[in-house]
């Protein structure tokens, strides 16, 4: 049944926030992502997780830290141009609601000839400690259209 899905990214916020320039594999190593329709990633990493998401129905991406004192905010989720993937929604760029705890959300195209397609993406989002200061960060995960 076609439904609204919810993509959680966790951050080890301590961990990332205190790294001075990490690579892009130590900020996928400090980050998980879940969703509420069984998303996965066959090798645990969050480049290589895929959200079933449904033609015509939101999806809300959401920052979640591990640690007492930081915040993430989801900043924008960009539409990554590959030979073998789609953009699913109809800007290229869906920005966040701002703010240290921002969120954004969007709706996939009412387009039938999205089904079994990819949309390959980035996460930007930025960790902030307990005062104002904050660092950016980001991550490219992937979309499927659920059958």
């Amino acid at each position: 049944m076609a439904k609204p899905v919810v993509i959680t990214l966790t951050v080890q916020t301590a961990n990332l926030y205190g790294m001075n320039a990490p690579s892009q594999s130590q900020v996928d190593g400090c980050c998980t992502l879940s969703d509420d329709n069984s998303g996965s990633s066959s090798n645990g990493t969050p480049e290589d997780f895929k959200s079933y998401v449904f033609i015509n129905n939101n999806v809300k991406w959401v920052g979640v830290s591990r640690d007492s004192g930081y915040s993430v905010a989801i900043n924008s989720i960009d539409y990554e141009s590959k030979s073998n993937d789609v953009n699913f929604f109809d800007s290229p760029t869906i920005y966040g609601s701002g703010g240290r705890s921002g969120n954004a959300s969007a709706n996939v195209k009412n387009d039938p000839s999205l089904l079994g397609k990819l949309d390959i993406y980035n996460i930007n989002f930025s960790v902030y400690d307990s005062g104002n200061s904050s660092k950016t960060f980001s991550i490219d995960p992937k979309l499927a259209i659920n059958p």
